[in-house]
């Protein structure tokens, strides 16, 4: 089962990670725009280009598992223990169904390059950040359920794309359109429906 489009074909696997980065996205957003009104550039700021970095980050596929344990851990600090059980399954149902796309090739002796490191400590950040933002969702156990689908696709993500079969640089523009249209729908959506403090975290 795959969604055509010309002569891309994206499995539903991906097509479910995509669809969950676009969101997360969307929900980063808005919460950039929510620190913009009230005029808390620096971090307004901060937080774009950690969503910027994303973009060149997901695609190295490391630090994706740091990452979702990292989502898990800020569930259950913003939430409860039983949510964030909610999150972890959702993660690791998605993460078994999705690894069965990708062919993974352990390189035990490769060493991380700083570029390598950097792109992880971004990655596991940007998780963070996706992860608080998805709590503006009203209903705790819903953000739940959507921040477990998220991780699983940050985790993915990187080696799901490389079946695409496009060239790294064509890689970089898809998730650029992507993330960058989801970031701006976000972004507007708060400017028109402005609520302060939609979190915990403010």
């Amino acid at each position: 089962m795959a969604l055509k489009l010309g002569r891309l074909e994206i499995g539903y696997r991906l097509l479910i990670s995509l669809t969950a980065i676009a969101i997360a996205y969307g929900y980063l957003g808005s919460y950039i725009c929510l620190f913009w009104l009230e005029k808390s550039y620096w971090t307004a700021g901060l937080l774009f280009l950690l969503a910027a970095s994303g973009i060149f980050a997901m695609p190295r596929s490391l630090g994706g598992l740091i990452a979702a344990i990292a989502a898990i851990i800020t569930i259950y600090i913003n939430s409860n223990l039983n949510e964030s059980l909610i999150g972890a399954a959702i993660c690791l149902f998605l993460y078994w169904i999705g690894f069965q796309d990708i062919r993974y090739n352990p390189a035990p002796n490769k060493k991380l390059s700083i570029i390598d490191l950097i792109a992880t400590a971004l990655t596991i950040a940007l998780m963070i950040a996706l992860t608080i933002a998805t709590f503006q969702i009203p209903l705790s156990w819903l953000a739940s359920l959507a921040i477990g689908i998220i991780a699983a696709a940050v985790t993915l993500i990187g080696k799901q794309i490389e079946y695409l079969e496009l060239s790294k640089k064509a890689n970089f523009i898809l998730l650029g359109i992507l993330t960058g249209s989801s970031l701006a729908i976000g972004f507007a959506i708060r400017v028109i429906f402005y609520l302060p403090k939609p979190t915990n975290f403010l």
